[in-house]
């Protein structure tokens, strides 16, 4: 009743300020940061949800987004991969991401979504989305650090070790870099900082997996001082995990019970994750077992099992939901193949009674001009070629659109020195197909499209202004 009572005040007076006075988006945003995602639950996502109202009557859309995904995150964290999924998927439905969004907003959507479907077992899935953002992180410590850790992560998943090991190390290193950089020791960053302290205590782990336990022991070192240091639950509970195995691997048995109970009580009352709650429970079995004490390891076994189990329906369902969804994605881009096949076929026969016809009265059309006639109806033969060929995404596509277009893939070389895959997303806006029509055609998302364009506007140096379908027919005039 009491938490009932706060959250309630917590809107009101956030209701009565912006009434009061209105209360800028960067303000919101700072809200959302400063709130502890280590020990956030319920309480915290009620006020997260108070201010997304606000940001929506505001149209402060980037603030929505950081609303969505501070939820989405704590509620994976708590063990809720549905609701996790679900203020992802509202993101998308709003369409709140597109070329205006905050680029922080649009980095962290691709690395909750990639997360999500790591937990889910969907490696594939979650890999292609770190690939279509990283692109855009060169040169920025902070992102470089938050995806190569991601990285890191699902490589560890994999067990390609050496992998994990090179990006965790690009991570610590990065994650360095970032805190020597001027003005970021702020209360501000509080959250983002604290945050930074954790590769070193995943570096540790890395090595321990490759049998490196002096390295190892550095790096365990330099975790656990950290997490002396700064008191926050997060970084505790890393560095006392990766502490525990190091223990538990050199044999001190005590030490290794101390740091993993350390464990058990922040996963308990915060990280009910099973990523946080298996580990923590195999450790105490594996601990338990080598000491002898067959009755808590046989305890610490049936709690696996619990836990092994809720996550594994939890699991099922959001599987299943995200099944049902591909499907339904997969039977509408075979309506839209059959659509197209129909529409092939239909203007095949136009063309061949156009031609029939033609060709019966020949004998009525002026021999001098038919010199004339034959180029214009080989280009639009070639046009419609290429137009077939890009619907069904042919290899040929770029070959045929460089006859029918010649010198634009040139042109586009020397503005920027652009690929050939981004040269043939450039033929697609080129032929002014929109959005939606190329992200069918080439079996693509809208957003991925979106993204593409974003990067192309930015290659190109094409202003915001200006319609980028515009832009090239200018180029090629």
């Amino acid at each position: 009743m009491a938490k009932k009572i706060l959250s309630c005040l917590f809107f009101f007076s956030i209701c009565c300020y912006s009434l009061a006075q209105k209360v800028t988006e960067e303000r919101l945003k700072s809200i959302i940061f400063d709130i502890q995602f280590s020990t956030a639950g319920d309480r915290e996502i009620k006020k997260i949800d108070s201010i997304i109202s606000i940001c929506h009557q505001e149209n402060y859309r980037d603030c929505e987004v950081f609303g969505y995904l501070k939820i989405a995150n704590i509620y994976n964290k708590n063990n809720d991969i549905k609701k996790a999924f679900h203020y992802t998927d509202l993101i998308e439905k709003k369409n709140l991401i597109t070329s205006e969004t905050d680029f922080e907003a649009v980095f962290y959507f691709y690395t909750i979504r990639s997360l999500l479907h790591q937990k889910l077992g969907e490696r594939v899935a979650a890999l292609k989305l770190l690939d279509d953002i990283s692109f855009q992180v060169k040169e920025n410590p902070y992102y470089e650090y938050l995806i190569d850790w991601q990285y890191a992560g699902i490589y560890t998943e994999m067990g390609e070790n050496k992998k994990a090991l090179k990006a965790y190390r690009s991570a610590y290193l990065k994650a360095k870099e970032y805190r020597k950089q001027p003005g970021q020791n702020t209360a501000k960053n509080k959250n983002k900082i604290s945050n930074s302290y954790k590769p070193a205590a995943y570096l540790a782990g890395a090595y321990q997996k490759l049998g490196k336990m002096d390295s190892a022991k550095i790096y365990i070192e330099e975790g656990l001082q950290d997490a002396r240091s700064l008191d926050e639950v997060g970084l505790q509970y890393i560095a006392s995990f990766y502490a525990a195995e190091y223990y538990l691997k050199t044999a001190d048995f005590k030490k290794a019970q101390q740091n993993l109970w350390i464990c058990k009580n922040i996963a308990v009352h915060h990280y009910k994750s099973e990523n946080y709650q298996e580990s923590v429970i195999t450790d105490l079995i594996n601990l338990y077992e080598k000491t002898g004490e067959k009755d808590s390891a046989d305890y610490y076994s049936r709690q696996l099992l619990k836990v092994q189990s809720h996550n594994d329906a939890q699991n099922k369902i959001q599987k299943d939901i995200l099944d049902k969804k591909k499907l339904t994605e997969e039977g509408s881009k075979t309506m839209e193949r059959k659509t197209l096949i129909y529409l092939c076929i239909g203007l095949f026969v136009c063309l061949t009674l156009i031609f029939i016809y033609l060709f019966y009265n020949k004998k009525t059309v002026n021999k001098e001009i038919i010199p004339v006639e034959i180029p214009f109806i080989q280009d639009n033969n070639l046009f419609e070629q290429v137009i077939v060929l890009a619907k069904e995404n042919n290899p040929e596509f770029l070959t045929r659109f460089n006859d029918y277009c010649p010198g634009f893939s040139g042109k586009l070389v020397e503005a920027a020195q652009l690929k050939s895959s981004e040269i043939r997303f450039c033929a697609y806006v080129y032929l002014n197909f929109s959005t939606k029509d190329i992200a069918a055609y080439t079996y693509t998302s809208v957003r991925t499209v979106q993204t593409k364009k974003y990067r192309i506007r930015k290659k190109l140096n094409i202003p915001n202004d200006t319609e980028i379908y515009l832009w090239f027919r200018d180029l090629m005039k």
